[in-house]
């Protein structure tokens, strides 16, 4: 099997053309490296001229399927000498198109979101398609940096913001904390009406967020569980500190009591 990085392949390429900032290529070759021998399935929101579907099939030499979705209906003529490769036309928030990427596969180890860009659209799909990660899978949205631009609805200080967003996620992932004092439906206020949060947040679902430069990458927990610290485990016999302290503290009692004798 090759052992080519997705670096090499992406500057290696004379198809297709692929475009993606050279900060991504060795993110990918870290996050996906335990995949490439496996079986995957593989959702790309967003490929423009295909190249990074060529780029996908490359180095998952044995993915099951890798699908490539694009609004721009010119994407429907992209061809490839691979059946492992589909290509859905559609706007990937709308329910028809859900519908086609569902009919050829309906879970994946890995959703990349190089879509719109769109603030709302960021958001939107998310909330549509991270359901469909398998547990203990990636979603990576990519090109974060327009989040910060008022023109694809983003700014450093809007407060309903993708980035926003997300950083919220990241007090859900410590809710076991904090839930005493509000309810996760306040919490989220901003983004949903009461009583309208989306189950596979509230459940736990979300194992961690690692935010990158222009990149967000959610890995999806194994198990949806809202108490993620789990046991406090203490191990080995000698606590010599602790000890020592503790007969300071006893020696230091002794004393105030026999001077106030």
């Amino acid at each position: 099997m090759s052992k080519i990085s997705i670096e090499e392949i992406h500057k290696q390429n004379i198809g297709k053309v692929s475009d993606k900032w050279s900060s991504y290529l060795p993110v990918y070759d870290q996050l996906f490296e335990k995949y490439r021998i496996e079986k995957l399935s593989l959702l790309e929101i967003g490929v423009q001229n295909g190249g990074s579907l060529e780029t996908w099939k490359t180095f998952f030499e044995n993915a099951s399927v890798l699908i490539g979705c694009d609004i721009d209906k010119l994407c429907g003529d992209l061809q490839y000498d691979d059946s492992r490769v589909h290509v859905v036309v559609g706007d990937a928030n709308h329910s028809n198109t859900l519908e086609k990427i569902v009919k050829i596969c309906n879970s994946f180890d890995i959703i990349i979101d190089d879509g719109s860009h769109q603030n709302n659209d960021i958001i939107s799909s998310f909330l549509l398609y991270f359901p469909l990660v398998k547990p203990g899978g990636l979603y990576v949205i990519e090109d974060t940096h327009t989040l910060y631009l008022n023109r694809w609805g983003g700014g450093i200080l809007n407060e309903f913001s993708a980035y926003s967003f997300f950083k919220k996620l990241i007090d859900v992932i410590n809710i076991e904390f904090w839930s005493d004092q509000i309810s996760i439906d306040v919490y989220f206020r901003t983004f949903f009406p009461l009583e309208q949060m989306p189950s596979f947040i509230k459940q736990g679902w979300v194992e961690s967020i690692e935010f990158r430069n222009s990149m967000v990458i959610i890995r999806k927990s194994k198990v949806g569980k809202r108490d993620k610290l789990g046991d406090r485990i203490i191990t080995g016999r000698v606590a010599q500190v602790d000890d020592l302290r503790e007969a300071k503290d006893q020696e230091a009692k002794d004393q105030e009591a026999k001077e106030k004798e």
